[in-house]
């Protein structure tokens, strides 16, 4: 459904969850890939050039702002009862997180999507939590999964995947005036520095690209928090991750500062007959250097799961 906002027709749907932020693009008769980008950032953080790789390669495309994100629902009115730093303690100890939502809900987000876009199964691939979140779509409505690609993401095991506290809080702690495009444009550009793949220098155009885009879309510090939560309070899925039967590709940097190499190589370890592929030179960022590394990958994944 198309919906004024800011003066501009935008395609939501309106699911009984609240109301979701979406784009299709690409020819409908192709396999559908479904994009879920991670930890507070809209589907604008998937670049325009890696999208319109993919749709090269013969694939239909959909983004999504998952829930406390972009232009979706923000879940303002659910409360938190646990501090961030609290919530990385107890998980870091393996007792329970309490959070407004868990990833789960997330994903049974996604499951309503599709059933609006009269999709009865889609090629999932998330990057970070995105990744987290299709890993748990895979797990908990595997008939809803054709496929499975898991970017930059782990299995909630504390040892190898909760990431590093420095680059967490780069992500969540905010400076700044955000009410403007500008001031939103600085502080995406510091986590981006964090984030980064090291030794892979950034053209000015392609940060501008990247960075530009989604400065458009409001900062919530409190939403970064809830999505945060949410993954704490699912603790370590690496029992639910090992029942996944949907083919499975997984892909890691092996310079990420977040989510170690050996994050991705467990959840790889974890799903029977999955690919594991380690990227150089890759950060916990999509490195133009490995767009059409990435994007054939995925798309022959796709291909290998739709003959």
């Amino acid at each position: 459904m198309l919906t004024i906002f800011g003066g501009l027709l935008m395609p939501f749907a309106h699911l009984k969850t609240g109301r979701f932020h979406y784009e299709v693009f690409g020819d409908k008769q192709l396999p559908a890939v479904l994009l879920i980008m991670g930890l507070g950032m809209p589907a604008a953080g998937w670049p325009r050039s890696f999208i319109s790789m993919l749709l090269e390669k013969s694939l239909r495309v959909i983004t999504v702002d998952n829930r406390d994100a972009g232009l979706s629902e923000h879940f303002s009115h659910l409360k938190t009862s646990m501090s961030v730093p609290a919530a990385i303690g107890r998980a870091l100890l393996r007792l329970p997180v309490q959070a407004p939502y868990l990833l789960e809900d997330m994903a049974l987000d996604l499951v309503q999507l599709l059933d609006e876009l009269k999709l009865q199964r889609a090629h999932v691939v998330g990057a970070s939590m995105g990744g987290m979140i299709g890993q748990t779509l895979a797990s908990i409505r595997p008939s809803r999964v054709a496929s499975l690609t898991s970017v930059m993401s782990a299995s909630g095991n504390p040892r190898t995947g909760l990431g590093k506290l420095r680059a967490i809080y780069s992500i969540l702690m905010h400076s700044g005036d955000l009410s403007t495009e500008d001031g939103r444009e600085k502080h995406l550009e510091r986590v981006f520095m964090t984030l980064k793949s090291p030794s892979y220098e950034y053209s000015a155009q392609e940060k501008h690209e990247l960075l530009h885009e989604m400065s458009r879309y409001e900062i919530d510090q409190a939403a970064g928090e809830r999505q945060l939560l949410a993954i704490l309070a699912s603790g370590d899925r690496s029992g639910d991750i090992a029942r996944i039967t949907a083919p499975t590709l997984v892909i890691h940097g092996e310079d990420d500062p977040l989510l170690p190499l050996a994050a991705g190589k467990e959840v790889a370890d974890l799903i029977p007959k999955s690919e594991f592929i380690s990227l150089p030179r890759m950060g916990h960022d999509l490195p133009p250097i490995h767009f059409e590394t990435i994007t054939r990958s995925i798309a022959s994944h796709v291909w290998q799961a739709e003959a």
